[in-house]
């Protein structure tokens, strides 16, 4: 998997990196302020949509250009990486639940509170993973 001779992986890995942290705190706001929950949390349910799909695409590209590599390369990288696409599809649950229960006070309260323990939880498997890549490449 490549874009014009370079690998996938690294491309991708950046947009996770920026991204999905930013979509958590976004969310985070969003299902905090009942207007913009009432008017932006489809939005942000599609976008944590497109980041599990791009948590998952890093995930692919990390395995294709592993295993290019002759499969012993970021081992335990590729395990810590293997779970994010899993925060990013619970964030994204959890966007939903807030969109779901946007007109109800105390299921909208517990929407809220799951949608924040989901972004702490995706963030810190973000910085989690990017740390262990950064380990694996730089300290070779």
């Amino acid at each position: 998997m490549t874009i014009s001779g370079l690998p996938l992986h690294p491309l991708v890995v950046h947009a996770v990196v920026v991204l999905l942290p930013l979509m958590a705190l976004l969310t985070v706001v969003v299902a905090a302020r009942p207007r913009l929950r009432e008017t932006r949390i489809w939005w942000v349910v599609g976008a944590n949509a497109v980041m599990t799909g791009v948590t998952l695409l890093a995930r692919e590209s990390g395995q294709s250009l592993q295993s290019s590599l002759g499969g012993r390369v970021a081992q335990q990288h590729a395990e810590i990486g293997g779970l994010l696409p899993l925060f990013a599809g619970i964030l994204f649950l959890a966007s939903a639940a807030v969109g779901l229960t946007r007109r109800s006070k105390t299921l909208g309260t517990v929407a809220t509170v799951v949608s924040v323990l989901a972004a702490v939880a995706a963030v810190a498997w973000t910085v989690r993973t990017g740390d262990s890549g950064a380990r694996a490449v730089w300290e070779r």
